[in-house]
Protein backbone atom coordinates (compact mmCIF):
# COMPACT_ATOMS: atom_id res chain seq x y z
CA UNK A 1 0.00 0.00 0.00
CA UNK A 2 1.03 3.69 -0.98
CA UNK A 3 0.05 7.19 -0.60
CA UNK A 4 -1.86 8.26 -3.61
CA UNK A 5 -2.59 12.13 -3.74
CA UNK A 6 -5.06 13.33 -5.81
CA UNK A 7 -5.07 17.11 -6.67
CA UNK A 8 -8.21 18.61 -8.08
CA UNK A 9 -9.48 15.56 -8.79
CA UNK A 10 -13.38 15.88 -8.19
CA UNK A 11 -14.73 16.32 -11.61
CA UNK A 12 -14.45 14.51 -14.77
CA UNK A 13 -11.92 11.66 -15.35
CA UNK A 14 -10.31 12.75 -11.98
CA UNK A 15 -13.71 11.61 -10.23
CA UNK A 16 -13.50 8.29 -12.06
CA UNK A 17 -10.11 7.95 -11.10
CA UNK A 18 -10.48 8.80 -7.31
CA UNK A 19 -13.89 6.40 -7.19
CA UNK A 20 -11.62 4.04 -8.84
CA UNK A 21 -9.05 3.83 -6.53
CA UNK A 22 -11.39 4.49 -3.59
CA UNK A 23 -12.89 1.73 -4.47
CA UNK A 24 -10.63 -1.10 -4.96
CA UNK A 25 -9.03 -0.21 -1.23
CA UNK A 26 -5.64 -1.13 -1.97
CA UNK A 27 -3.93 2.27 -1.19
CA UNK A 28 -4.21 5.34 0.92
CA UNK A 29 -5.91 7.87 -1.38
CA UNK A 30 -6.23 11.83 -0.31
CA UNK A 31 -8.19 14.06 -2.60
CA UNK A 32 -6.83 17.60 -2.51
CA UNK A 33 -10.18 20.26 -3.18
CA UNK A 34 -9.88 24.36 -3.09
CA UNK A 35 -13.80 23.34 -1.94
CA UNK A 36 -15.82 22.50 1.22
CA UNK A 37 -14.85 18.82 1.66
CA UNK A 38 -17.59 17.45 2.65
CA UNK A 39 -18.90 18.12 -0.78
CA UNK A 40 -16.54 15.06 -2.43
CA UNK A 41 -17.45 12.24 0.40
CA UNK A 42 -15.79 9.15 -1.64
CA UNK A 43 -16.03 5.80 -0.29
CA UNK A 44 -12.40 4.78 0.59
CA UNK A 45 -10.68 8.54 -0.05
CA UNK A 46 -9.89 11.40 2.54
CA UNK A 47 -10.73 14.00 1.21
CA UNK A 48 -9.36 17.59 2.60
CA UNK A 49 -9.40 21.67 1.56
CA UNK A 50 -6.24 22.92 0.45
CA UNK A 51 -6.03 26.45 -0.74
CA UNK A 52 -2.64 27.44 0.23
CA UNK A 53 0.11 26.47 -2.23
CA UNK A 54 3.04 28.00 -0.55
CA UNK A 55 6.03 25.71 -1.35
CA UNK A 56 6.10 25.08 2.70
CA UNK A 57 2.63 24.02 3.03
CA UNK A 58 2.50 21.89 0.13
CA UNK A 59 6.01 19.85 1.11
CA UNK A 60 4.22 19.78 5.04
CA UNK A 61 1.19 17.91 3.01
CA UNK A 62 3.09 15.77 0.56
CA UNK A 63 5.51 14.19 2.94
CA UNK A 64 4.84 10.15 2.70
CA UNK A 65 3.55 10.29 -0.36
CA UNK A 66 4.14 8.01 -3.64
CA UNK A 67 2.17 8.96 -6.49
CA UNK A 68 0.87 12.88 -7.20
CA UNK A 69 -2.17 12.81 -9.82
CA UNK A 70 -2.72 16.53 -10.57
CA UNK A 71 -5.34 17.42 -12.51
CA UNK A 72 -5.66 21.43 -12.83
CA UNK A 73 -8.28 23.49 -14.43
CA UNK A 74 -5.83 25.97 -17.01
CA UNK A 75 -8.40 28.37 -16.50
CA UNK A 76 -7.86 28.80 -12.77
CA UNK A 77 -4.22 28.43 -12.98
CA UNK A 78 -3.06 31.06 -14.82
CA UNK A 79 0.72 30.25 -16.12
CA UNK A 80 0.24 26.74 -14.42
CA UNK A 81 2.02 28.28 -11.18
CA UNK A 82 0.30 26.12 -8.86
CA UNK A 83 1.35 22.96 -10.73
CA UNK A 84 4.42 24.25 -10.81
CA UNK A 85 4.59 24.88 -7.33
CA UNK A 86 3.09 21.38 -7.00
CA UNK A 87 5.98 19.75 -8.45
CA UNK A 88 8.92 21.91 -6.55
CA UNK A 89 7.32 20.54 -3.51
CA UNK A 90 6.86 17.23 -4.35
CA UNK A 91 10.49 17.00 -5.12
CA UNK A 92 11.27 18.94 -2.22
CA UNK A 93 8.98 15.94 0.37
CA UNK A 94 10.69 12.68 -2.30
CA UNK A 95 7.67 11.98 -4.04
CA UNK A 96 8.22 9.21 -6.27
CA UNK A 97 6.38 9.48 -9.09
CA UNK A 98 3.96 12.59 -10.51
CA UNK A 99 1.71 12.58 -13.71
CA UNK A 100 1.27 16.47 -14.77
CA UNK A 101 -2.34 17.60 -15.67
CA UNK A 102 -1.91 16.28 -19.33
CA UNK A 103 -5.10 14.30 -19.40
CA UNK A 104 -5.81 14.55 -23.05
CA UNK A 105 -3.77 14.27 -26.51
CA UNK A 106 -0.59 15.58 -28.06
CA UNK A 107 0.52 17.82 -25.97
CA UNK A 108 3.53 19.33 -28.00
CA UNK A 109 1.90 19.22 -31.16
CA UNK A 110 1.50 23.01 -32.22
CA UNK A 111 -1.59 23.76 -31.72
CA UNK A 112 -1.82 27.22 -29.95
CA UNK A 113 -4.57 25.85 -27.30
CA UNK A 114 -2.16 23.62 -25.61
CA UNK A 115 0.62 26.00 -25.55
CA UNK A 116 0.03 26.61 -21.63
CA UNK A 117 0.75 23.26 -21.32
CA UNK A 118 4.19 23.12 -22.38
CA UNK A 119 6.06 25.03 -19.77
CA UNK A 120 4.94 22.25 -16.98
CA UNK A 121 6.89 19.94 -19.58
CA UNK A 122 8.99 21.50 -19.81
CA UNK A 123 10.04 22.06 -16.21
CA UNK A 124 9.88 18.64 -15.29
CA UNK A 125 12.56 17.99 -17.93
CA UNK A 126 14.65 20.72 -16.83
CA UNK A 127 14.23 18.79 -13.19
CA UNK A 128 15.89 15.70 -14.52
CA UNK A 129 18.01 16.82 -16.90
CA UNK A 130 21.61 16.39 -14.98
CA UNK A 131 20.20 13.21 -12.70
CA UNK A 132 16.59 11.53 -11.92
CA UNK A 133 15.15 13.85 -8.78
CA UNK A 134 11.37 12.42 -9.53
CA UNK A 135 9.60 10.06 -11.82
CA UNK A 136 7.13 11.40 -14.15
CA UNK A 137 4.60 10.11 -17.01
CA UNK A 138 1.88 11.07 -19.17
CA UNK A 139 -2.07 9.83 -19.74
CA UNK A 140 -3.11 10.65 -22.67
CA UNK A 141 -6.60 9.16 -23.80
CA UNK A 142 -7.45 11.46 -26.59
CA UNK A 143 -10.60 12.83 -25.98
CA UNK A 144 -13.06 11.51 -23.46
CA UNK A 145 -15.98 9.46 -24.96
CA UNK A 146 -18.29 10.72 -22.19
CA UNK A 147 -18.74 13.96 -24.01
CA UNK A 148 -19.89 12.04 -26.69
CA UNK A 149 -23.12 10.99 -24.10
CA UNK A 150 -24.14 14.81 -23.73
CA UNK A 151 -26.53 15.63 -22.03
CA UNK A 152 -27.03 12.13 -19.99
CA UNK A 153 -22.98 10.79 -19.69
CA UNK A 154 -22.74 7.82 -17.56
CA UNK A 155 -21.91 9.40 -14.41
CA UNK A 156 -23.01 12.60 -12.90
CA UNK A 157 -20.20 14.23 -11.75
CA UNK A 158 -19.03 14.13 -15.52
CA UNK A 159 -20.06 17.61 -16.44
CA UNK A 160 -20.33 17.68 -20.68
CA UNK A 161 -20.92 19.89 -23.52
CA UNK A 162 -21.33 18.99 -26.71
CA UNK A 163 -17.93 18.57 -28.63
CA UNK A 164 -18.15 19.25 -32.02
CA UNK A 165 -20.90 16.24 -31.72
CA UNK A 166 -25.00 16.54 -30.66
CA UNK A 167 -26.62 13.39 -29.81
CA UNK A 168 -29.62 14.42 -28.30
CA UNK A 169 -30.26 17.08 -31.86
CA UNK A 170 -28.52 14.99 -34.31
CA UNK A 171 -25.75 17.48 -35.41
CA UNK A 172 -22.38 17.50 -35.71
CA UNK A 173 -19.41 20.02 -36.93
CA UNK A 174 -16.37 18.24 -38.68
CA UNK A 175 -13.63 19.67 -40.51
CA UNK A 176 -13.36 18.78 -44.48
CA UNK A 177 -15.03 15.58 -44.27
CA UNK A 178 -14.51 14.00 -40.63
CA UNK A 179 -11.81 11.42 -41.64
CA UNK A 180 -9.52 12.48 -39.84
CA UNK A 181 -8.29 9.99 -36.92
CA UNK A 182 -9.05 10.69 -33.49
CA UNK A 183 -9.12 8.66 -30.33
CA UNK A 184 -11.93 8.67 -27.89
CA UNK A 185 -11.66 6.73 -24.29
CA UNK A 186 -14.70 6.46 -21.50
CA UNK A 187 -13.42 8.06 -18.29
CA UNK A 188 -13.77 4.73 -16.59
CA UNK A 189 -11.70 2.83 -18.55
CA UNK A 190 -8.87 5.64 -18.16
CA UNK A 191 -9.04 5.59 -14.19
CA UNK A 192 -8.75 1.56 -14.68
CA UNK A 193 -5.40 2.37 -16.28
CA UNK A 194 -4.64 4.80 -13.99
CA UNK A 195 -5.11 2.60 -11.01
CA UNK A 196 -3.29 -0.57 -12.57
CA UNK A 197 -0.13 1.89 -13.19
CA UNK A 198 -0.40 2.97 -9.35
CA UNK A 199 1.21 -0.36 -9.06
CA UNK A 200 3.19 -0.79 -12.34
CA UNK A 201 7.19 -1.75 -11.72
CA UNK A 202 9.08 0.32 -14.56
CA UNK A 203 8.77 3.75 -15.54
CA UNK A 204 6.37 6.12 -16.34
CA UNK A 205 6.78 7.62 -19.36
CA UNK A 206 6.59 10.70 -21.25
CA UNK A 207 4.30 9.16 -24.08
CA UNK A 208 1.06 7.74 -22.21
CA UNK A 209 -1.21 6.81 -24.59
CA UNK A 210 -4.69 4.83 -23.55
CA UNK A 211 -6.71 4.13 -26.96
CA UNK A 212 -10.22 3.01 -26.01
CA UNK A 213 -11.78 3.34 -29.71
CA UNK A 214 -9.52 5.12 -32.56
CA UNK A 215 -12.15 6.45 -34.80
CA UNK A 216 -13.12 9.46 -36.79
CA UNK A 217 -16.06 12.13 -36.21
CA UNK A 218 -17.23 11.01 -39.71
CA UNK A 219 -17.69 7.65 -38.29
CA UNK A 220 -19.36 8.64 -35.49
CA UNK A 221 -21.76 10.21 -36.79
CA UNK A 222 -22.83 6.72 -38.87
CA UNK A 223 -22.45 5.22 -35.73
CA UNK A 224 -25.21 7.64 -34.29
CA UNK A 225 -27.48 7.52 -36.93
CA UNK A 226 -27.55 3.48 -36.92
CA UNK A 227 -28.43 3.79 -32.75
CA UNK A 228 -30.79 6.91 -33.06
CA UNK A 229 -32.53 5.93 -36.25
CA UNK A 230 -32.20 9.58 -37.56
CA UNK A 231 -30.58 11.18 -40.00
CA UNK A 232 -27.86 14.05 -38.85
CA UNK A 233 -26.86 17.72 -40.26
CA UNK A 234 -23.02 17.67 -40.32
CA UNK A 235 -21.54 21.32 -40.60
CA UNK A 236 -18.19 21.00 -42.34
CA UNK A 237 -15.45 23.50 -41.80
CA UNK A 238 -12.65 24.72 -43.79
CA UNK A 239 -8.82 24.74 -41.98
CA UNK A 240 -8.07 28.02 -43.47
CA UNK A 241 -10.52 29.33 -41.75
CA UNK A 242 -10.20 27.88 -38.51
CA UNK A 243 -6.58 29.31 -38.94
CA UNK A 244 -8.08 32.52 -39.33
CA UNK A 245 -10.21 32.44 -36.36
CA UNK A 246 -13.33 32.02 -38.48
CA UNK A 247 -15.84 29.54 -37.65
CA UNK A 248 -18.16 29.04 -40.13
CA UNK A 249 -21.25 27.08 -38.54
CA UNK A 250 -24.63 27.83 -38.19
CA UNK A 251 -23.99 26.00 -34.89
CA UNK A 252 -21.50 26.73 -32.65
CA UNK A 253 -20.81 24.46 -29.88
CA UNK A 254 -20.49 26.21 -26.39
CA UNK A 255 -19.69 24.92 -23.05
CA UNK A 256 -22.42 26.45 -21.37
CA UNK A 257 -26.54 27.74 -22.56
CA UNK A 258 -26.81 31.23 -22.56
CA UNK A 259 -23.65 32.81 -23.25
CA UNK A 260 -23.34 36.31 -24.19
CA UNK A 261 -22.54 36.95 -27.59
CA UNK A 262 -19.52 38.58 -26.66
CA UNK A 263 -18.46 35.58 -24.50
CA UNK A 264 -19.19 33.53 -27.54
CA UNK A 265 -16.74 35.36 -30.18
CA UNK A 266 -14.20 36.05 -27.64
CA UNK A 267 -14.11 32.61 -25.32
CA UNK A 268 -15.88 29.85 -27.11
CA UNK A 269 -15.06 30.49 -30.72
CA UNK A 270 -11.17 30.39 -30.14
CA UNK A 271 -11.93 27.49 -27.97
CA UNK A 272 -13.80 25.09 -30.03
CA UNK A 273 -12.01 26.33 -33.03
CA UNK A 274 -8.90 25.30 -31.20
CA UNK A 275 -10.40 22.08 -30.82
CA UNK A 276 -11.40 21.71 -33.96
CA UNK A 277 -8.39 22.37 -35.93
CA UNK A 278 -6.19 20.55 -33.40
CA UNK A 279 -8.37 16.80 -34.05
CA UNK A 280 -8.06 17.38 -37.47
CA UNK A 281 -4.31 17.98 -36.97
CA UNK A 282 -4.39 14.89 -35.12
CA UNK A 283 -3.59 15.98 -31.31
CA UNK A 284 -6.01 13.46 -30.11
CA UNK A 285 -4.36 10.76 -32.24
CA UNK A 286 -2.63 8.79 -29.64
CA UNK A 287 -0.84 5.58 -29.53
CA UNK A 288 -1.66 2.38 -27.35
CA UNK A 289 1.22 2.59 -25.18
CA UNK A 290 -0.46 1.85 -22.20
CA UNK A 291 -2.96 -0.71 -24.18
CA UNK A 292 0.35 -2.43 -24.99
CA UNK A 293 1.35 -2.37 -21.30
CA UNK A 294 -2.20 -4.04 -19.73
CA UNK A 295 -3.01 -5.73 -22.93
CA UNK A 296 -6.09 -7.73 -20.67
CA UNK A 297 -7.98 -4.20 -19.93
CA UNK A 298 -11.17 -4.23 -22.18
CA UNK A 299 -11.86 -0.56 -23.60
CA UNK A 300 -15.69 0.55 -24.38
CA UNK A 301 -16.34 1.00 -27.72
CA UNK A 302 -18.36 4.23 -29.21
CA UNK A 303 -21.20 2.12 -30.16
CA UNK A 304 -21.87 1.55 -26.80
CA UNK A 305 -21.54 4.91 -24.81
CA UNK A 306 -24.05 6.20 -27.78
CA UNK A 307 -26.37 3.76 -27.11
CA UNK A 308 -26.51 4.11 -23.19
CA UNK A 309 -26.82 7.79 -23.87
CA UNK A 310 -29.61 7.66 -26.26
CA UNK A 311 -31.47 5.08 -23.43
CA UNK A 312 -31.21 7.87 -20.53
CA UNK A 313 -31.80 10.59 -23.13
CA UNK A 314 -35.46 9.23 -23.79
CA UNK A 315 -35.97 8.06 -20.63
CA UNK A 316 -35.83 11.65 -19.41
Amino acid sequence: MVRVTIVGGAGRVGRAIVEELGAQGKHEVILWTRRDPSDHQIPGVKTIQVSDYSHENLVKLLEGTHTVLAFFNPMSDPGSSNQLALIDAAVAAGVKRIAPSEWAGNVRSGIKMYAMKEPVLDHLEELNKDKKVIEWGLFQPGLLMDYLAHPCPPSKHFDTFPLLFDLENARAVVVEDGSSPVVFTASEDVAKVVARAIDYPEPWTIEGGIVGHRTSYKEIVEIAEKVTGRRFTVYSLKPEDLEKGEFKSPWVPAYAPNLSEETMRDVVVPFISGWAMGIHKGVADVRPVWNERFPDIQYQKVEEMLRGAWERIQAR
